[in-house]
């Protein structure tokens, strides 16, 4: 299914099931738009039924990174601001380091 994501995200990074997200604190970068999709897990109960992929998109590149996937079972909101951070601030390097051609 993630798979499936991707490849749309690579078309589209702001295809319709997708919504902005807010930045973890003090993580906000002007170039990056920060994005989640909810999709139906059928084998979960509750507020848990709905799996949560979260990418960033890097304006200037058009590239689409991936950050988290979870359901509420495992995060009763999301991942903390601190893994988020450091996950971003991990896209942020490889994209200075590397540039997508």
């Amino acid at each position: 299914m993630i798979q499936n994501y991707t490849e749309t995200l690579a078309k589209d990074p702001f295809f319709d099931e997708s919504d902005s997200e807010n930045f973890p604190k003090g993580a906000y970068k002007p170039d990056f738009e920060f994005r989640k999709i909810r999709f139906f897990m059928p084998e979960l109960q509750g507020a848990s039924r709905r799996g949560r992929f979260m990418y960033v998109v890097h304006q200037a590149s058009c590239s689409v990174y991936p950050v988290w996937v979870y359901t509420h079972e495992e995060y009763p909101k999301r991942p903390s601001d601190q893994d988020l951070k450091e996950q971003l601030t991990i896209i942020e390097m490889n994209i200075v380091e590397s540039p997508p051609s």
